[in-house]
């Protein structure tokens, strides 16, 4: 899903269905358009559509990094819960 204004894509919105989840892969939001509002649009279309195609359970993973957070910020203005999470990595 894409938000547009005045016939520019300001931003976007990438959602997964998996049995009875839908997972946001993908939502950004162009930097001089950030903080209006967009960000919670296109999270509130993605979860109507989400609910309409009959998923029970919506998810998304951020960082938690300074830099991810704005993306904190719209999940939870948008409803989600955050769950305490460790993940790891490591270089081969």
């Amino acid at each position: 899903m894409v938000a547009e204004l005045d016939g520019r894509v300001v931003g976007l919105i990438a959602y997964e269905l998996k049995g009875e989840t839908g997972e946001i892969v993908l939502l950004a939001v162009h930097p001089e358009f950030q903080k209006r509002g967009v960000a919670t649009q296109l999270n509130q279309a993605a979860l109507d559509a989400m609910k309409e195609a009959g998923m029970k359970l919506a998810v998304v993973e951020t960082g938690g990094d300074e830099g991810h957070a704005p993306a904190r910020r719209a999940y939870e203005k948008a409803g989600y819960t955050a769950l305490p999470l460790v993940r790891y990595f490591k270089d081969l």
